[in-house]
C-alpha cells in the first residue's frame, strides 16, 4: 500500500473508532441498499461476490445468510475487526479499493455503497473491478448524485470542505461515460431513499425534513435522485 492509501487507511480508522464508540455502526442507507439488491435480482445459485468498501460487512452479513458465497473488504482495519466481532464467521478482509489482490476473473458480482465518490483514483478502481470480474459480470453500486450532493455538503458544512472526502462525485451522465470507457453497459434503477436512516440525517433542517417524506423519488428525473444506483454490465474483456 502506498504512502497515500496508508494516510488514507489512517483517516478512515480514525472516523471508524469515533462513530463505533458513540455507536454509530453504518454510514450508509443499508435499507435501501438491500432493497436495491433485491430489486436488481443479480445473484445466481455458486456465484461468487465481492463487496469493496463493506464497512463493518452488515451487507456480507445478510448476503451469508441467504447462502450466498460473498467476501467483503474495507480499507478500515477498524471497522473490519469490529464487523468479525459482531458478526463471527462471515469473510471481511482489509484492503484499498484500488488494488484488489484477487486473480483475473474471480467474481461473478461486484458490489460497493458509498464508496465510489470517495475514491480519487476511479479509473484505477474501475480496472480494477473489471478485472475480477467474470465476463458477463456485474458491478452494482451507489453513490451520490453529484448535481444533489453538492448542493446539500455545501449547505450542511456552509464550505466546500466536502471536496476533500467526495473528491469523484459524477452526475448520471458523467458517471455512464466513465463506465462505458471501461467496458461497462450500465443501467440506473431509481430508489426511494426517504427512511428512518435518511430523516436522521436530515434533522438539522427541522420540521422541513417531514416535506421528503411525501417525494416519490421514483418518480423524479435521473438527474434529481440524491442517489445514483447502478447496474454495471462487463460487456467485454
Amino acid at each position: 500500500m502506498d504512502e497515500n492509501l496508508k494516510k488514507q487507511q489512517q483517516l478512515y480508522d480514525e472516523g471508524w473508532r469515533r462513530e463505533l464508540q458513540i455507536g454509530k455502526e453504518e454510514r450508509g442507507n443499508l435499507q435501501t441498499n438491500l432493497e436495491f439488491l433485491a430489486e436488481a435480482d443479480m445473484f445466481r445459485p455458486n456465484d461468487r461476490i465481492l463487496e469493496i468498501g463493506c464497512g463493518i460487512g452488515s451487507v456480507v452479513f445478510e448476503l451469508t445468510k441467504q447462502g450466498h458465497d460473498a467476501i467483503g473488504t474495507d480499507i478500515s482495519g477498524e471497522a473490519i475487526a469490529y464487523g468479525q466481532k459482531k458478526y463471527g464467521n462471515i469473510r471481511l478482509e482489509v484492503q484499498a479499493a484500488e488494488i484488489l489482490p484477487y486473480e483475473d476473473q474471480s467474481f461473478n458480482v461486484v458490489l460497493s455503497f458509498d464508496l465510489f465518490e470517495h475514491i480519487a483514483e476511479t479509473d484505477k478502481h474501475l480496472n480494477e473491478v473489471r478485472r475480477v470480474l467474470r465476463s458477463g459480470g456485474h458491478y452494482l453500486f451507489q453513490t451520490p448524485n453529484k448535481y444533489c450532493n453538492v448542493i446539500y455538503e455545501t449547505l450542511w458544512t456552509k464550505s466546500l470542505q466536502w471536496r476533500r472526502y467526495h473528491p469523484s462525485l459524477h452526475s448520471p451522465g458523467q458517471l455512464g461515460r466513465r463506465l462505458a470507457k471501461h467496458g461497462f453497459e450500465t443501467r440506473f434503477i431509481k430508489m426511494n431513499p426517504i427512511n428512518e436512516f435518511t430523516l436522521k440525517k436530515l434533522q438539522k433542517l427541522g420540521p422541513i425534513r417531514n416535506l421528503f417524506r411525501r417525494v416519490n423519488f421514483r418518480r423524479a428525473p435521473l438527474v434529481l435522485q440524491t442517489n445514483l444506483y447502478v447496474i454495471a454490465h462487463k460487456i467485454r474483456d
